[in-house]
């Protein structure tokens, strides 16, 4: 478990920057990230290069539980970023209602590499083009002024 784990982290603390709060206040502030896969066993633990490389940047995702996309999850999300074109067409051969909601996280259609089996590098190259795209869809995030 690494890429998503690693995408919720990522998203958090960069959101929470531009909210300029807590990782612990977005809920207050109207966001809930979370990550789930496809092929995900309930409560499987991150990858410790994941981990690892995370922690560099501040972020913990030490404590985080693999789960499972289901049902309630899919109609719970305004917005799905998939990792690959596979995981969206997955999701939209049993959901094709979500069309709208279901985007593939790289802007430019590109799968997000799989760092599994790689080395430490490949995670970090990983985290990088991760982080990348997470920048640009947080950019298009509008805040409502209070």
């Amino acid at each position: 478990t690494c890429r998503s784990p690693m995408a919720e982290g990522l998203f958090r603390k960069l959101l929470a920057d531009k909210l300029q709060c807590q990782e612990d206040e977005l809920s207050d502030r109207g966001f809930i990230v979370g990550s789930a896969g496809l092929a995900a066993a309930m409560g499987a633990p991150p990858s410790p290069e994941g981990v690892a490389i995370l922690a560099e940047q501040g972020i913990d995702i030490q404590a985080h539980e693999s789960q499972p996309l289901t049902e309630r999850l899919l109609d719970q999300s305004d917005h799905l970023f998939t990792m690959t074109q596979g995981h969206r067409a997955a999701i939209l051969s049993e959901r094709p209602d979500l069309e709208d909601s279901v985007k593939l996280l790289s802007p430019e259609g590109k799968d997000v590499s799989d760092p599994i089996g790689g080395g430490f590098q490949c995670y970090i190259e990983c985290k990088n083009e991760i982080e990348k795209h997470l920048t640009q869809i947080i950019s298009q995030i509008n805040i409502p002024q209070n």
